[in-house]
């Protein structure tokens, strides 16, 4: 289905576009992966509960993620091509499934940019936050300790607060060691989809 984006969106795409140019420039350098996915019928490509034109449907969800098993298994540097066969496809319904592609990988990298920036900001947010529960935490823990000698209670007390304190900053490492990375990957395998050959071959020919 169609989906409008604001201009910051389009600039970012934009940028991607020409990152993915070059890298495809440069993949040329490098062997071409083909996956190939066998369809019954061209209907087979589509999410049927998505009423948008053919050429703006969405891919079905087990097409797309069988997609993106096989290319885990590609080399990053590789160029990528997507070969489709289906029993009696005509020029124009092949067309039409090469724009279908190319529509669906630009939508999903979009909303990936998307996501990606809501997530940094979620991120940012959720950083300031720890840290100053962390800096209020090891306050606590501090003034703890100082009671600590003779006391058990304020000595397990202020470990408790330290504890507490560093867990605050659990979540904001982990996406920044982890996450954030993987949001990369998938809008970097997104703009190789975009770009990726499409070929649909009709079985009967082939």
């Amino acid at each position: 289905m169609p989906m409008y984006t604001d201009r910051k969106t389009e600039r970012a795409l934009a940028r991607r576009e020409k990152k993915a140019r070059l890298i495809q420039k440069l993949s040329q350098l490098y062997h071409e992966d083909t996956i190939f996915i066998r369809l019954h019928s061209g209907k087979e490509l589509y999410n049927l509960f998505d009423p948008s034109p053919l050429q703006e449907r969405e891919l079905s969800g087990d097409i797309e993620s069988y997609i993106f098993k096989e290319l885990s298994y590609k080399s990053p540097k590789a160029r990528i091509a997507l070969t489709f066969l289906a029993d009696d496809i005509s020029l124009y319904d092949g067309e039409i499934m090469r724009r279908a592609c190319a529509n669906h990988f630009t939508r999903r990298a979009q909303e990936q940019i998307l996501q990606n920036r809501k997530s940094l900001r979620r991120w940012l947010y959720r950083l300031a936050v720890g840290i100053v529960v962390l800096a209020a935490f090891l306050v606590l823990a501090h003034f703890c300790r100082l009671y600590a000698d003779g006391h058990p209670f304020f000595s397990i007390l202020s470990e408790s607060f330290g504890i507490i304190g560093w867990v605050a900053l659990w979540e904001p490492a982990t996406y920044f060691l982890y996450g954030h990375q993987d949001e990369r990957r998938m809008l970097f395998n997104l703009m190789r989809l975009r770009h990726a050959t499409v070929t649909i071959k009709s079985m009967e020919s082939s």
